[in-house]
């Protein structure tokens, strides 16, 4: 190969090497935003940020909450019962059309929601994988502990009757 042929090589896998960050850093972005959504529950800039055809999918049965007012309402209902409720972003992952998150919440569990509030501060780790169409979030799988989540609330497990405690 001769030395101009190893510079148009080099270019051409320069310009690749280039087009993977612009894509990894505004996955990122993104991302940011979308965070940025869940920490503050302002919808501003929701349809810049997610499909249309937005899909939330939580543990622990994943079921779908389809479309952005369904995003509004999940959204809503955390920072309602969390008011504090913030997420902060410990790793991320990126791909051409998904990026992978590991995460830890903070909250506060002072307003009205699925239980009585506590009071209480959780602290929960956990990991989301978000799919990406248009240059927008179209997916995100949530997998957390929510047995963490509700212990830290001061719930506890009942062993099925007729179990002897003593046994184990």
């Amino acid at each position: 190969m001769n030395s101009r042929s190893l510079c148009y090589v080099v270019l051409l896998l320069l310009s690749f090497t280039l087009a993977g960050c612009d894509s990894a850093e505004s996955h990122r972005v993104l991302l940011d935003r979308y965070v940025g959504i869940w920490n503050t529950g302002d919808f501003g800039n929701l349809q810049e940020v997610i499909h249309e055809e937005f899909e939330l999918r939580m543990t622990p049965r994943f079921e779908a909450e389809t479309g952005i007012d369904a995003f509004k309402e999940a959204v809503s209902a955390w920072r309602t019962a969390y008011p504090d409720f913030h997420v902060r972003v410990d790793e991320v992952v990126l791909s051409a059309n998904a990026v992978a998150a590991r995460w830890t919440i903070t909250a506060t569990n002072s307003g009205p929601g699925w239980h009585p509030p506590t009071g209480k501060k959780v602290t929960v780790p956990g990991m989301s994988m978000f799919h990406l169409v248009d240059g927008r979030i179209k997916d995100e799988w949530i997998a957390g502990n929510n047995g963490y989540w509700l212990h830290q609330l001061g719930y506890t497990l009942v062993p099925p009757e007729g179990i002897d405690n003593a046994e184990k």
